[in-house]
């Protein structure tokens, strides 16, 4: 066959792809979008991507969006690539086919029928990202088509607010007396006053008393200034407002530093927050 025939027969071959795709470009992008909002924002963004293919000279890709823009356009259900038609390895294969299944799975929540626009971009962006991650030479062009996806993809999946956790009261408070005395120490009275703050912010159910001696003194003697010291607490507590206040004079038992002398660390009320 004669040289100059061979190649005007290949030209013409070319020019007639060109303008088949040409073609089903146009055809899609006049085509009356029908069905529901998402399948008419859909088959806009499938135009989008087909015209951008066919400016690009990519002839394959153009026919592909113009089809899926196509049908679209006719309220049909028309998915996100996968890989059947896709060939994309390594850890960029791993991403998309993970960011498939959670688009989705987006695709299918409130988010997406609420903002059907939205839906639509992250479907049309995830398809534009595969397309030019498959081909893996235009750098600018795989990281817009992701940053649209991303950002669409923020919008169906909002974050999740973080549940602020409750403050907890550091019951059980200990606080200390003064020797022989239903007094508190000079540190203690600062103690007592954030306890008693606490007993405001967190409203126990109820508030328990443990009140101690040292272990100078007799049995008896103790006894009677631990319920002192008891009572002084309760009445303490239920002026800032505590409810159900229960006390225990327990003396000179369960010491902390076992010595017959005064001491201090034993003269003591542990103040006990209940929830019930």
């Amino acid at each position: 066959m004669n040289k100059r025939i061979v190649l005007a027969s290949a030209a013409c071959a070319l020019i007639l792809g060109a303008c088949a795709s040409s073609d089903q470009v146009n055809e899609a992008a006049n085509a009356k979008a029908t069905g529901s909002a998402f399948s008419q924002s859909l088959h806009k963004e499938y135009v989008d991507l087909a015209k951008a293919e066919l400016a690009e000279g990519d002839r394959g890709d153009a026919s592909h969006f113009a089809l899926k823009a196509k049908e679209a356009a006719t309220g049909k259900s028309v998915a996100p690539d996968d890989f059947k038609i896709r060939t994309i390895s390594g850890s960029a294969g791993k991403t998309l086919k993970g960011e498939r299944t959670r688009l989705i799975s987006a695709l299918g929540g409130s988010e997406a029928k609420r903002k059907p626009a939205v839906a639509a971009k992250a479907q049309g962006m995830f398809d534009c990202w595969m397309q030019e991650q498959e081909e893996g030479w235009q750098s600018k062009d795989i990281k817009a088509c992701r940053t649209g996806y991303e950002k669409a993809m923020a919008l169906l999946t909002p974050k999740k607010k973080k549940k602020k956790k409750k403050a907890s009261s550091k019951s059980p408070y200990t606080v200390y007396f003064k020797f022989d005395s239903a007094d508190l120490t000079q540190k203690s009275e600062g103690a007592f006053n954030n306890l008693m703050q606490d007993v405001q912010k967190f409203k126990p159910k109820s508030v328990h008393v443990i009140a101690y001696t040292d272990l100078s003194g007799n049995a008896d003697y103790n006894a009677k200034l631990a319920e002192k010291r008891a009572a002084e607490i309760q009445k303490k507590l239920k002026g800032a407002g505590a409810k159900n206040v229960t006390v225990e004079a327990k003396g000179a038992v369960d010491p902390i530093v076992d010595t017959g002398k005064p001491n201090q660390p034993n003269r003591r009320a542990i103040v006990v927050f209940k929830k019930k």
